[in-house]
C-alpha cells in the first residue's frame, strides 16, 4: 500500500482466499506499522450497528457504555464505539483489516471513511465479495490458484510449482503422508484443479477427500460437487466447512432480482454476451427466432423452439437495458466475471463451481427449461446468421466469434435432443457445418451431426429442408473414408432433397462431393471428372462464385494429374481470383497453397515463400494451430533448402510453442533434428528425432511414422552403423501411409541408396536412386533432383569418370540455378567422390564432361542419370 492509497478491498467470490491473502499482506508489511496490524473479523456480525463495535473489540477498546447493544433512543453504544475508535486511531500509524464486509457493505463503507477522515496515519485492507465503493479506493480482485494448460503440460516438476496443484498437493499430504505427485496422477490432479476453478477452498476440500478416495474417483464425482466437498476445518466458521455452505453465504446476500438472474445464468456455457443475457433474463426481449416454426417433429417431439412465458420472478417486467444493470451488480460482487478485449464487447461468464449452484437453484425455481428454451433460441438464430457469412469477408470474425461460443452450441444442441426437438437439432447442426470444417472439428462434428439425425429418424421422416440437406451432406461428407456406402447414400440422398427444392447450389455441392469421394476410391481424379464438370455448371447456373471458384481449385488438380501443369496453374490463379473476390479466406488456402507448391517444385523459390507466409497469416487469422503448424513446416524445409539454417530453426521453434497439440511438438522437433542434421549436428539431431518418433506413436500418427525412422537411419548411416541404417529406413518404407505422402518415400528411398552404396552394393542403390529419381520427376520437383543427381554421380565415380563428371556439372548448374545450396553433411562425400572423380580422368576430358552436364536442362540430367 502507498502513501496515496489508505484503502485497498481485495474483492472476489468465497472460497478465493482473500482472507488468506490480507495476513499475508499484514505480516509481510508489518515494519512499515510501529502501531501493529489488528484484524477485525465482521463475519459474526448480522447488523449494520455491530460494525464499529466489532473495530473497537478488536483493538481492545472499552466504550463508554457497558453493553454492546442494538442502540436505542437514550443509550448509543454505537456512536461510543465509534467515538472511542477515532480517539484511539487518530494519531497512530496501523494497518486495520476488515475482513468480510459483503454482508454489510454499506455500514463498512460509512465506517471505513470515517476512520480514514479522522486518522491520517490508517490504513485500511478489506475483503469482500464486492468493493467498498469510496472515494480513493483502490479494488484487488483476487486471482484463482495459477493452473497448468491441461494440453500441454510442462515436466512433472513445473507441474507441481503451479499454485493449485502445490496447494492440492499440501493439503492431500496433510491427511495422507504417502500422497505425492507422480506420472500417472498429475493429469487427474490437474483437472480436478482445472474444474474446481482454482478455488483455494475448493482445492482444499477436494485434498481432503484423499483420505478416502483416489484422485481419479475425487475427479469422477465433481459433477456432485457439492455433495462431494464437505467436512472442512472445525474451527472455521460453518459458511467455509462446506463448498455449498460458502456460495449459500454469497447468494442468500443478493436481492431477489440478482438471484434471478444468476440462476438463469447458469444456461450459458463457456460465457456469453451482453446480447444473449439479454434473451435469456430478460422478460420483455422478443426474437424472431423464437417464433419461428421449425415443421413437424413427429411423435413426441416439438414443433417449434418458442419457449414458454418466463415464470412470475423477481425479473418480471425487467427490460434487456436492466440486465446490463444487473450484470454489472453481479460483476460488482465477484460471481460474475467480466473479460473485455480489444475491438470485442464484454464478454461474461461464472466460474464452474458457481455456475453448477446457479443451475440447482434454477432447476428449483421452476425456471430450467424456459432458460434453456431461450438460450437454444438465441443460439439457433446466431448459427443461422453466421452459416452464409463464413463464406465471406467477415469470416474471420464470425469464426472467432463462433469458437469463443462453442461450448453454447454444445449445450443448445444438447437442450434440443435431450427435449426431442428434432428440427432444431438439425438446423442448430447445418448451420453449423462449414464452422465445423474450418475449425477442424471431424470428431465433434460427426458425433452431432449422428445426433440430430439419429432423433429426427427416430421421429420419422421429416419434410425434404435445407436444413436436412445440409447435414446429410455434411456427414456424407466425414463418412467418405470410414464408411463409403453409407457416405454415398447420404450424398446422393443430399442432393436429391437439393433437387426437389430447387436449389442448385446445394445440387452442386452435392455433386462435388460425391466427385471427392469417387477420387478417393480410385486414387485419381479422372473417374470424377464428370461430376466435377456438372458441379461447375450448377454453380454457375446460380451465379455462385463462390462455387465457381471452388470447382475451378479441383479441375486445376485433375489437370495437374494429366500433366497439363499449365492448365492447372491457371485453374489454380482462376480459383484464387475467384475466392478471392468472394472473401473466403479459408477455401483460398487451397489453391495458394498448390501454386506455392509448383512455384516450389519448379524453382521459384521467392514466390513459394510469399504464398506459404500468407497461408500462415490466413491459419493465423483463423486460429488454426494445425494450419500454422503445416505452413511453417515448409516455410523451414524452404529455409533448409536455401542454406538459411538459423530461419528453418527458429521457424521449428515457432511450430513447437504453438499451443494445442502434441502434434506440433513432434512436426517442430522432427524439423530441428532436420535442421541440426543438415549442419552436421548429429547428437542433438538424433534426440530430437527420437523424442518426434515417440510422439507420433504416441499419436500413432502414420505420416510421422513413415517420416522419422529414415532420418533416424540417416544418422546411423553417417555414424557408420550401416545394419541400424538399412533396419530403420526399411521401417519406414514399410509404414502404410494412407495419406501416400510421396516426399517421405523418395526421401526414404535415397537414404536406402546411400547405404547400400556404403555396403558396395552398387545394383541395390541404383534400385534405389532410380526409383526415387522417379518419384520426384513423376511431381516435377526440381530442387530434389540434384540430391539424386549427385548420388548417381557418387556411384558413377569410380568406374565412369566421365559420367560422375556429367551428372556433378548438372546438379551444380541445377543447384546453382535454383538456389540450394548443397548441406554441410553432404559436403564432405560430395568432395571426395568429385576429387575421385578428377584424378580417374583427364583434365580436358573433365572439362568437357563437366561442361555438357551444366548445359542439361533438369529433365535432360534426370533422364540421364537414369539411362544406366
Amino acid at each position: 500500500m502507498s502513501e496515496e492509497v489508505r484503502l485497498v478491498t481485495l474483492t472476489g467470490p468465497g472460497g478465493t482466499g482473500k482472507t488468506r491473502l490480507a495476513l499475508q499482506v499484514a505480516a509481510a508489511m508489518l515494519d512499515e506499522f510501529p502501531d501493529g496490524a489488528w484484524l477485525v473479523d465482521l463475519a459474526p456480525s448480522t447488523q449494520a450497528f455491530q460494525v464499529p463495535q466489532a473495530v473497537a473489540q478488536a483493538l481492545g477498546l472499552r466504550a463508554e457504555s457497558a453493553e454492546l447493544a442494538e442502540p436505542t433512543p437514550v443509550d448509543h453504544p454505537v456512536r461510543d464505539a465509534l467515538s472511542a475508535s477515532l480517539d484511539h486511531l487518530r494519531d497512530k500509524n496501523l494497518l486495520l483489516i476488515l475482513d468480510n464486509c459483503e454482508h454489510l457493505i454499506e455500514a463498512c463503507a460509512q465506517l471505513a471513511e470515517q476512520l480514514l477522515r479522522a486518522a491520517p496515519g490508517l490504513r485500511i485492507l478489506a475483503t469482500s465479495r464486492e468493493a467498498l465503493a469510496i472515494a480513493g479506493e483502490m479494488s484487488y480482485p483476487v486471482p484463482a490458484l495459477s493452473l497448468p494448460d491441461p494440453g500441454q503440460l510442462p515436466a512433472l516438476e513445473a507441474v507441481a510449482q503451479t499454485e493449485a496443484v502445490r496447494l492440492f498437493v499440501e493439503r492431500a499430504q496433510a491427511v495422507r503422508p504417502d500422497f505425492a505427485l507422480t506420472d500417472e496422477n498429475v493429469q487427474t490432479v490437474v483437472q480436478i484443479c482445472q474444474r474446481l476453478d482454482g478455488i483455494p477452498l475448493a482445492l482444499e476440500l477436494a485434498a481432503a477427500r484423499t483420505r478416502a478416495l483416489t484422485v481419479e474417483q475425487i475427479a469422477a464425482h465433481l459433477d456432485d460437487r457439492f455433495r462431494l466437498l464437505t467436512g472442512g476445518n472445525r474451527s472455521a466458521p460453518q459458511r467455509q466447512q462446506t463448498l455449498r455452505g460458502t456460495i449459500d453465504w454469497s447468494y442468500d446476500l443478493l436481492p431477489p432480482a440478482e438471484q434471478s438472474g444468476l440462476r438463469r445464468l447458469a444456461v450459458f456455457a463457456g460465457g456469453w454476451t451482453l446480447e444473449a443475457a439479454e434473451v435469456v433474463c430478460s422478460s420483455t426481449y422478443a426474437m424472431a427466432a423464437e417464433l419461428a416454426p421449425l415443421g413437424s417433429g413427429g411423435a413426441g417431439g416439438k414443433d417449434h423452439i418458442a419457449p414458454a412465458p418466463l415464470p412470475p420472478s423477481a425479473l418480471a417486467g425487467l427490460s434487456a437495458a436492466d440486465i446490463l444493470d444487473l450484470l454489472a451488480q453481479l460483476v460488482a460482487k465477484s460471481l460474475v466475471l467480466s473479460e473485455q478485449q480489444p475491438g470485442m464487447g464484454a464478454r461474461f461468464s461464472l466460474l464452474e463451481t458457481i455456475r453448477q449452484y446457479a443451475h440447482e437453484k434454477l432447476i428449483e425455481a421452476g425456471e430450467s427449461e424456459s432458460a434453456h428454451d431461450r438460450h437454444l433460441a438465441y443460439y439457433l438464430a446466431l448459427a443461422e446468421e453466421a452459416a452464409p457469412a463464413l463464406r465471406g469477408s467477415g469470416q474471420a470474425q464470425w469464426v472467432s466469434r463462433l469458437r469463443r461460443d462453442n461450448d453454447n452450441f454444445r449445450a443448445a444442441q444438447a437442450w434440443a435432443i435431450q427435449t426431442e426437438n428434432a428440427p432444431a437439432a438439425l438446423r442448430l447442426a447445418g448451420a453449423l457445418t462449414y464452422f465445423w470444417r474450418i475449425r477442424g472439428y471431424a470428431a465433434e462434428g460427426r458425433r452431432r451431426l449422428e445426433a440430430a439425425l439419429a432423433l429426427q429418424a427416430s421421429h420419422g421422416v421429416l419434410p425434404a429442408s435445407a436444413a436436412l440437406a445440409r447435414v446429410l451432406l455434411e456427414a456424407g461428407r466425414i463418412d467418405m473414408e470410414q464408411d463409403p456406402a453409407i457416405s454415398q447414400a447420404r450424398l446422393e440422398q443430399a442432393r436429391d432433397i437439393y433437387q426437389t427444392l430447387g436449389d442448385r447450389s446445394g445440387a452442386a455441392n452435392a455433386l462435388y462431393w460425391l466427385a471427392e469421394q469417387r477420387v478417393m476410391a480410385h486414387k485419381s481424379y479422372a473417374p470424377a471428372l464428370p461430376l466435377y464438370q456438372s458441379a461447375l455448371a450448377l454453380w454457375a447456373a446460380a451465379g455462385d462464385e463462390w462455387g465457381i471458384g471452388v470447382a475451378d481449385h479441383r479441375l486445376g488438380h485433375a489437370a495437374e494429374e494429366a500433366g497439363e501443369r499449365a492448365q492447372a496453374r491457371a485453374l489454380y490463379e482462376r480459383s484464387l481470383q475467384t475466392l478471392g473476390q468472394v472473401g473466403d479466406g479459408w477455401q483460398l488456402l487451397g489453391p495458394r497453397r498448390d501454386l506455392a507448391r509448383l512455384a516450389w517444385a519448379e524453382g521459384d523459390i521467392a514466390r513459394a515463400r510469399d504464398m506459404f507466409e500468407k497461408n500462415l497469416a490466413a491459419y493465423e487469422e483463423l486460429g488454426s494451430r494445425g494450419g500454422m503448424v503445416d505452413a511453417l513446416s515448409n516455410l523451414a524445409a524452404l529455409s533448409m533448402a536455401q542454406g538459411n539454417y538459423a530461419q528453418a530453426s527458429a521457424e521449428a521453434q515457432t511450430m513447437q510453442t504453438l499451443p494445442g497439440s502434441q502434434r506440433n511438438i513432434a512436426a517442430g522437433r522432427m524439423r530441428q533434428g532436420q535442421v541440426d542434421y543438415l549442419q552436421g549436428h548429429l547428437e542433438p539431431a538424433q534426440a530430437h528425432f527420437e523424442a518426434s518418433l515417440e510422439i507420433f506413436r504416441a499419436l500413432n500418427d502414420q505420416n510421422g511414422l513413415g517420416w522419422t525412422p529414415p532420418w533416424l537411419g540417416c544418422v546411423a548411416y553417417r555414424a557408420g552403423d550401416f545394419d541400424r541404417a538399412r533396419a530403420l529406413i526399411d521401417a519406414g518404407l514399410a509404414i502404410d501411409d494412407p495419406d501416400g505422402y510421396w516426399p517421405e518415400l523418395a526421401f526414404a528411398l535415397l537414404s536406402r541408396g546411400d547405404v547400400d552404396r556404403a555396403q558396395n552394393d552398387a545394383a541395390a542403390a541404383a534400385h534405389h536412386y532410380a526409383r526415387s529419381l522417379r518419384i520426384v520427376m513423376d511431381h516435377f520437383d526440381q530442387p530434389d533432383v540434384a540430391d539424386r543427381l549427385e548420388g548417381f554421380a557418387k556411384l558413377a565415380a569410380a568406374e565412369r569418370p566421365e559420367r560422375a563428371a556429367r551428372l556433378f556439372g548438372a546438379a551444380e548448374a541445377l543447384r546453382a540455378r535454383l538456389g540450394t545450396p548443397l548441406s554441410a553433411i553432404e559436403r564432405p562425400g560430395y568432395d571426395s567422390a568429385l576429387m575421385q572423380t578428377i584424378r580417374q580422368i583427364d583434365p580436358p576430358a573433365f572439362d568437357a564432361a563437366w561442361a555438357e552436364g551444366q548445359a542439361f536442362t533438369w529433365e535432360q540430367a534426370a533422364a540421364y542419370a537414369l539411362e544406366a
